[in-house]
C-alpha cells in the first residue's frame, strides 16, 4: 500500500472514532522498547494523517489541535527511541493526545424551550360582543381606531377560544330603507376585509347588513345618530 493510500485510511479510522480502535490502547511508557516503536509509529502516522484531513481542518472542535499535539509529542518520542531511550514526558503526552484526538466528541444535549404557558381568560371572553365599529354619516371609511380594535379582538382568540365570528353592519334611521341596506353591508365588508388582513381566516366570518331596522339608540326617521352607524362583531366558538 503506498504512504498515501495508508494516510487516507488512518484518517478514516480516525474520524470514526470507533470503540475497537479504543480499546487497543495500551500504557506506553510500561512497554519494552521493541515493542514500543511500532506503537508510537502508528499514533504518530494517525496524528500525521489527521492535521491534513480536510474535515478536520474545518472542524470547530478540538481535534486539529489534539492531533498536532499527538503528532509533535510521538515524533518527539520516536526520537528518543532512536537509540533505544525511552522518554516518559514525550511517551505520556504522546498517549494522551492521540486517546484525546481519538475519542468521540461529547453527544451536545438538545435543548428544548417549554412552551409559553397559555394566556389567561379575560373579562373580555364574558361577553359576546367582541368589538363595535362606529362610521361617519352616510360612510364607509373605517374609523381611526380601527387597528388597534382588531388587536383587541385577535389577541383574546386563543384565551377565549373564539373560531367564529359574526360581523353585522348598521346604520341611522336617516336614509330610505333601500338605500341603507347595502350601506350596512358595505360597512359589514369593509370590516370583515380588514380583521382578515390582521390575521382573522374568512372562513371563521359570517358578515351581513341590517341597515336601520336594529337601532341601539331609537330615534324618529330621519334622525342622524351616531350611535347607530355602527357595526357589531360577535364572537362564539
Amino acid at each position: 500500500m503506498k504512504r498515501s493510500q495508508m494516510m487516507k485510511v488512518l484518517a478514516g479510522l480516525l474520524i470514526s472514532a470507533s470503540t475497537p480502535v479504543m480499546a487497543q490502547e495500551v500504557d506506553l511508557v510500561s512497554m519494552e522498547v521493541g515493542t514500543l516503536r511500532p506503537e508510537v509509529q502508528r499514533r504518530y502516522d494517525e496524528a500525521l494523517a489527521a492535521t491534513t484531513d480536510p474535515s478536520v481542518l474545518a472542524s470547530l472542535g478540538s481535534s486539529y489541535m489534539y492531533a498536532s499535539e499527538a503528532k509533535v509529542w510521538c515524533g518527539i518520542a520516536i526520537g528518543f527511541l532512536k537509540t533505544a531511550t525511552r522518554d516518559k514526558e514525550s511517551l505520556s503526552r504522546c498517549e494522551k493526545y492521540h486517546r484525546l484526538m481519538t475519542q468521540p466528541a461529547p453527544a451536545v444535549p438538545v435543548v428544548s424551550m417549554p412552551e409559553p404557558p397559555p394566556r389567561p381568560r379575560t373579562a373580555a371572553c364574558d361577553s359576546p360582543l367582541a368589538a363595535t365599529f362606529f362610521f361617519d354619516w352616510d360612510s364607509v371609511v373605517l374609523p381611526s381606531n380601527m387597528d388597534e380594535t382588531i388587536a383587541f379582538v385577535t389577541e383574546n382568540m386563543v384565551p377565549c377560544g373564539w373560531n367564529r365570528f359574526t360581523v353585522v353592519g348598521h346604520t341611522d334611521r336617516s336614509g330610505s330603507d333601500g338605500y341603507n341596506g347595502p350601506l350596512s353591508r358595505r360597512r359589514a365588508d369593509a370590516v370583515a376585509a380588514r380583521m382578515q388582513v390582521a390575521g382573522v381566516s374568512g372562513t371563521a366570518l359570517t358578515v351581513s347588513g341590517r341597515g336601520e331596522s336594529e337601532p341601539k339608540v331609537s330615534t324618529a326617521d330621519g334622525e342622524r345618530n351616531p350611535t347607530n352607524r355602527r357595526v357589531e362583531v360577535t364572537a362564539s366558538n
